[in-house]
């Protein structure tokens, strides 16, 4: 580091945070960083959405759906960011300036916003239900009007961590004497969901380089995204993992690296 961003760092105020949030008791929530780390070892979610970001909307409007104890929300380099959590393990008292936090589901966070509400970017990682990561696509895209969404943890990485279901996964993973791991829940059908029911959408499903995540924009500039009906999702509701990722990642999910997939929408938003 140079002696220059050293010294942005000491003022940043990012090391009295990080030495506070070591010391803080058990259980105690944690502060956010000050400021966004503008480079150097940041997490995987929170680079690539910065990525995303610069290319569409440096100056934009983030929102983040499920942010527990903050590690995507600190390091997004956004002047205004939003998250939505039913218990946020943050200090919601020392809130970094253009940072805001709703206490509540998703579901009720967008039923109290105006249809003039409007972000560049949502990142979703509520609850790892399909229905529930399903309803947050939809009402996330009527208030993004151009811009992606990010949709966390779409693959799982075992049978066991795709069970929506986390407490029957982990005794069953601890019957089986090993430890569960990442859980994912079936948040992978939504993936399904957008390649069989929303002709509109475009999506990659990126891969490596850190927690595989599906990346969804809208095919026309405008296109409305509209729920599709309760019998067909009923019917993806019900796909089983085997059946899906029985030979590896199918080719249904686009999957891509990181790279290539914002690349993607980077001659989207160029087209």
């Amino acid at each position: 580091m140079s002696a220059s961003s050293q010294l942005r760092w000491l003022l940043s105020g990012n090391p009295r945070v990080t030495l506070a949030n070591r010391r803080r008791p058990p259980g105690a929530p944690v502060q956010l960083l000050p400021r966004p780390l503008a480079r150097g070892p940041l997490a995987h979610s929170a680079r690539r959405i910065n990525a995303l970001l610069s290319i569409h909307a440096p100056l934009g409007r983030y929102l983040e759906i499920g942010i527990y104890e903050g590690a995507t929300l600190q390091l997004v380099d956004s002047p205004t960011r939003v998250g939505v959590d039913p218990e946020p393990r943050i200090d919601l008292t020392r809130l970094p300036k253009g940072v805001s936090v709703h206490v509540g589901t998703s579901d009720g966070y967008f039923g109290s916003l105006g249809p003039e509400a409007a972000f560049d970017l949502a990142f979703l990682d509520g609850l790892h239900h399909f229905e529930q990561t399903y309803r947050d696509l939809i009402h996330a895209f009527a208030h993004v009007p151009d811009g992606p969404l990010l949709i966390d943890d779409t693959v799982p990485s075992s049978a066991r961590s795709a069970m929506r279901d986390r407490a029957e996964a982990e005794r069953l993973a601890a019957s089986e004497g090993s430890g569960l791991g990442p859980w994912h829940g079936d948040v992978w059908k939504v993936v399904i969901a957008i390649a069989r029911l929303h002709p509109e959408l475009e999506f990659r499903t990126i891969l490596g380089s850190g927690n595989p995540q599906t990346l969804v924009w809208r095919k026309a500039p405008g296109a409305a995204i509209s729920a599709a009906s309760a019998d067909l999702l009923e019917a993806i509701g019900r796909l089983e993992f085997e059946a899906i990722f029985e030979a590896d990642v199918p080719q249904e999910f686009r999957p891509a690296d990181e790279r290539q997939a914002i690349e993607a929408w980077r001659a989207a938003v160029s087209g």
